[in-house]
């Protein structure tokens, strides 16, 4: 049977201000290539700057070009072949400095020849076939990597047999956004092709619509559509930014039909000026007997072999993806060739380049003195200095191109893990499931820094950490904004009845949970040292200094003072101190002691040793935390648990699950006698850890790779949230 294509597209005759989006239909105008079919292709280039639209048009034309070049018997040869080179075009503009597309372009090119469909997506663009009543989704999952490597931007095909009376429809992703899926279906079977288009171009225009681009295209025997009474088939395009051919709306477009000639005109006069001007300088720099021998660098550099493909195994309705396909890398081992060369011949080339020199040299020097020529040096020297800025960014490109190269590598050998991690999740086996995700962790971030694969790295890492945190009892808090910020190094931090309290070296500062800005309440003097650590009793705030001086400070009344000790007793050396039913106990973490300071109504009594025996080690500690037992947190991650001035044997930190089962840079442990779970801060990992009191393990709240000053945090179960102090900023998550 013979097939016909009928179609509408649905376009902007101008241009966007936010994008590049054109959709098109190509044939060849050579009779003899009429067999190989139609080519529609919808390309959307996110960014509205000129260089970037300049790609989006250069995968349209060069792709067209190559497909019908082709030389195969075989349509999908001819295609699959078509991209490669496409792929190649636009790893050669991404190593010549222009990368800003990668990322943004959402592209489908398509051919079909006779009822055969071959088709190949990029980014976020949308096809579906209309068979029969029902829609199948022909991108689904076609598109490789959002952000891919240039040589695989184009890197599946799908390709499969169309039936009399099917109906395409392909659109970018935002089409969607504005009329679903199912009104598009009953659109396109209710109407022809023509009036489909028609119709949905007045749905559109209706909400104001420019952004979107689509084909619609259908499938019948020559017979059927030749015998078919299409009603205002009388369009192929209908523009959004277009409304009736009234004489208001000509009369609008007058001045563009008018200045567009007029512009031609005027570049074609300004293009040859300059051609003029090029041509002269040329015959005076250049001698005639000197040819200019052009490489092709980018062929050296990649191999474009022959593509097979089975196209007896396209079966009708069967949808097949193509394997990947990619350029091959290949290295060549050039011979060195022995110069043979005589004497007379180095000294001619010699002779030949210094008379050149010398010409130059004299050529500039006349020009200098002269003018009217000092025009015609200025634009030498321009050109000159374009290119050697030229070489220097290519060269470097090309220095780099090895760095990539390895990159893609390692960010293949991620993927790997992370699907072989997702296989093992699905068996069962968590531990090795595991490794393999924290391969993948750690590979994509060794290569982030690299930018042709730095989007595809960072969508594995995150992909890969939220399977190990589903694996981990981690909730992670990738974006937080800051409640509050001081404009000082902030050390300490205490939340009160809805007021967080900061605590810089030497200044207290005051802000609201709820937002703005915060206000300073108070001042230690510099000849008392600077804050070490703090605690907090109902609605005071213990602040210990380095100069062991101890004050207080009133939330309340916002006084600060001295706290007052028994005129014989003196504060001891501590690095950390908490309260607990009017006792501070200080902990002095080299000595490896904990000092206990009651108190009267008036005054703190002299401090008692805590531990009094030897077999309890304390020494490293870093912090304390006190709900009636007493937890010690020490420097290399393990905790103690004290009763009574005696150590609790069995308790332990346990079950932090594999694999960051340790804490590598512990800063705090809170807990009180309202909380039932006690919180270590591990800033190594950058995460708070929960634990029962029996030190069990129950969850863990990370934060993301920006947080790398972590230094205090503070706990509210009535209010189910954890205040994180993050260099001089206050962050607020759920519990």
């Amino acid at each position: 049977m013979s097939y016909e294509i009928q179609f509408a597209r649905i376009t902007n005759s101008g241009k966007l201000p936010d994008r590049f989006l054109t959709c098109q239909h190509h044939t060849s105008q050579d009779l003899a290539k009429k067999s190989m079919g139609e080519i529609f292709t919808l390309v959307e280039m996110l960014s509205p700057w000129f260089p970037t639209a300049q790609v989006g048009q250069m995968v349209i034309a060069n792709f067209v070009k190559y497909y019908y070049q082709g030389g195969s018997t075989s349509d999908l040869v001819n295609f699959e072949t078509a991209l490669k080179k496409v792929n190649e075009d636009l790893a050669q503009i991404t190593q010549n400095g222009e990368t800003d597309w990668i990322g943004n372009l959402n592209a489908l090119l398509a051919a079909i020849v006779d009822n055969n469909l071959h088709l190949s997506v990029t980014g976020r663009v949308e096809a579906y076939i209309f068979r029969d009543g029902k829609v199948n989704h022909l991108t689904d999952n076609l598109a490789g990597p959002v952000e891919p490597h240039p040589l695989k931007t184009f890197s599946n095909i799908i390709s499969g047999e169309l039936k009399n009376q099917d109906k395409i429809i392909i659109a970018n992703k935002e089409f969607f956004d504005y009329l679903s899926l199912d009104a598009v279906r009953q659109i396109i079977n209710l109407n022809q092709v023509s009036q489909a288009a028609l119709q949905i171009t007045k749905l559109l225009k209706k909400e104001k619509v420019r952004t979107v681009n689509l084909i619609i295209i259908k499938l019948g025997s020559k017979e059927e559509l030749s015998s078919e009474t299409i009603e205002g088939q009388l369009e192929e395009v209908f523009y959004l930014d277009k409304t009736t051919d009234s004489l208001g709306q000509k009369l609008a477009y007058l001045p563009k039909n008018l200045l567009a000639p007029v512009g031609k005109i005027i570049a074609n006069f300004i293009k040859k000026g300059y051609g003029l001007i090029h041509n002269k300088l040329a015959q005076k720099s250049i001698p005639k007997e000197q040819k200019v021998l052009k490489t092709d660098r980018f062929q050296e550099e990649f191999m474009t072999p022959e593509p097979t493909r089975d196209d007896g195994l396209l079966k009708d309705e069967e949808v097949k993806y193509s394997p990947d396909f990619y350029v091959h890398y290949y290295n060549t081992k050039k011979e060195e060739k022995k110069s043979k060369a005589l004497p007379k011949w180095w000294l001619k080339i010699f002779s030949f380049i210094w008379s050149k020199i010398l010409w130059i040299f004299d050529w500039i020097v006349q020009s200098a003195k002269d003018r009217q020529k000092r025009k015609n040096l200025y634009i030498v020297l321009s050109l000159f200095l374009i290119l050697i800025v030229s070489l220097a960014v290519f060269f470097r490109s090309r220095g780099n191109q090895v760095g990539n190269l390895n990159a893609q590598k390692i960010l293949d050998e991620a993927l790997a893990a992370q699907k072989q991690g997702k296989n093992l999740m699905a068996g069962g086996n968590q531990d090795q499931a595991k490794e393999q995700l924290v391969i993948c962790i750690e590979k994509s971030q060794s290569i982030l820094n690299k930018t042709l694969v730095a989007k595809d790295a960072q969508s594995a890492l995150e992909s890969c950490s939220n399977e190990l945190d589903k694996l981990t009892a981690t909730t992670r808090f990738a974006k937080l904004e800051p409640l509050m910020t001081i404009p000082d190094n902030a050390k300490g931090l205490f939340v009160i009845a809805g007021q967080a309290f900061v605590v810089s070296d030497n200044d207290i500062y005051q802000g609201s949970l709820v937002g703005g800005a915060p206000s300073k309440v108070g001042t230690i003097p510099s000849t008392k040292g600077q804050f070490i650590a703090g605690a907090r009793a109902d609605s005071i705030i213990y602040l210990y200094t380095s100069n062991q001086n101890l004050y207080q400070f009133d939330t309340s009344s916002k006084k600060l003072e001295l706290a007052k000790i028994n005129p014989e007793a003196h504060w001891e050396t501590a690095n950390s101190l908490a309260s607990y039913v009017g006792t501070l106990y200080l902990l002095d973490g080299i000595l490896g002691q904990i000092y206990k300071h009651t108190s009267n109504q008036t005054e703190f009594q002299p401090g008692e040793e805590y531990i009094s025996t030897t077999n309890i080690n304390l020494r490293d500690s870093i912090s304390l935390a006190i709900d009636g037992s007493i937890y010690v947190l020490k420097n290399s991650g393990k905790a103690v648990k004290l009763q009574k001035s005696r150590l609790v044997s069995n308790f332990d930190l346990k079950n932090i699950p594999t694999p960051y089962n340790t804490l590598t840079k512990p800063i705090k442990v809170f807990t009180d006698s309202d909380t039932p779970s006690l919180y270590i801060l591990d800033a190594g990992q950058k995460r708070i850890v929960e634990f029962d009191k029996d030190g069990q393990f129950i969850h863990q709240y990370a934060f993301g790779e920006t947080f790398d000053h972590l230094s205090d945090f503070n706990v509210s179960i009535k209010s189910r949230k954890i205040w994180v102090l993050e260099k001089n900023s206050i962050y607020e998550i759920p519990i």
